[in-house]
């Protein structure tokens, strides 16, 4: 008969608290921030080439430099940003639990060095 195994592992993807669960990332409300002023861009743009006065090819130009390319600049650098904090949020998520671990590690092998000279002085006495 096969045993079954005394340590299955833990998985250590993650490690949040409650609160950590519970609290919003900031990463989606940046993307979403990010395609909305990409659509007031095109908007404007739209606008600007519609009703102000000039040849075809200035209100093609002006729907490009107004418009269109801020739109690309917000709607990218929204979801760059949005990634960026996603990733930030992990990564301080991942410095707080190793660090909460690494302090719980010296505060064992501080309580267990100050017990094995406690109990040496109890032993001279």
């Amino acid at each position: 008969m096969g045993q079954a195994p005394l340590y299955d592992g833990i998985k250590r993807g993650r490690v949040h608290s409650s609160k950590a669960r519970q609290r919003p990332h900031p990463g989606p409300a940046i993307v979403r921030v990010g395609n909305h002023l990409a659509v007031a861009c095109l908007l404007f743009g739209l606008g600007v080439a519609a009703f102000v006065s000039g040849s075809l090819e200035q209100r093609i130009g002006n729907l490009f430099c107004v418009g269109l390319i801020p739109a690309v600049g917000f709607y990218a650098g929204g979801h760059i940003l949005g990634q960026l904090l996603m990733f930030g949020v992990e990564l301080c998520d991942m410095i707080m639990a190793r660090c909460f671990r690494y302090a719980v590690r010296l505060v064992n092998h501080l309580l267990s060095w100050a017990g094995t000279h406690v109990s040496m002085r109890s032993q001279r006495n």
